[in-house]
């Protein structure tokens, strides 16, 4: 029904914001990571939507800064006993990428520090979500990464692992050594990447 919102931002807080869409206003509840990314008042904004609707609450808006956002709501609430607020909650304790990388590698421990999931939920979450996350978390990683072809990513991506680096702090080191550099080939990103993660484990 609703692809995005593209409007003047009217009102805003940690739980909700009000798009002012040529003289209507839409309400839309957020996460706290879209919250943080917001304009100022009255400036233009847009957000990717999802819209639901309930017996109990009737339809509602859930607005979302990036397409990943809105695609990682989706399947949440996808899974059993997962309703919209504890999407958004699982939204606002982690980024989308650190979520892709804790249910790949089934850490449970680091699930259950988001408020108002527990072991059992976060056991859950894993077990159906892992075969349908994978993808999205590559996406959001090569758009992280802007102005870098994909192939030399995911190519020092996996140098980097086959050295007995993790996938999570693997990506957490490209995306440090990149923000300012880049780079045209995967042999040169590995180099410096293998600096970076020896320097933080001296430390």
């Amino acid at each position: 029904m609703f692809a995005f919102l593209k409007g003047i931002l009217a009102k805003k807080s940690p739980v909700s914001v009000v798009i002012d869409c040529n003289g209507v206003g839409y309400e839309i509840f957020v996460p706290l990571s879209t919250y943080d990314k917001l304009p100022a008042l009255e400036s233009s904004v847009l957000l990717y939507i999802h819209y639901s609707f309930s017996e109990t609450d009737g339809p509602r808006l859930f607005g979302f800064s990036s397409q990943e956002e809105k695609e990682l709501f989706r399947l949440l609430i996808s899974v059993s006993k997962i309703g919209p607020k504890l999407g958004l909650a699982i939204l606002s304790g982690l980024p989308v990428n650190d979520f892709v990388q804790a249910v790949a590698t089934n850490d449970i421990s680091l699930l259950s520090t988001i408020s108002g999931i527990g072991k059992k939920t976060a056991e859950r979450l894993v077990i159906e979500l892992k075969d349908k996350i994978s993808e999205l978390g590559e996406t959001s990683f090569s758009q992280e990464i802007k102005g870098m072809e994909t192939d030399v990513l995911q190519e020092a991506e996996t140098g980097l692992m086959t050295l007995g680096y993790k996938r999570y702090e693997v990506r957490k080191a490209i995306a440090r050594v990149a923000k300012n550099k880049k780079y045209k080939s995967s042999e040169q990103l590995i180099k410096d990447t293998i600096k970076t993660l020896y320097k933080k484990r001296k430390i």
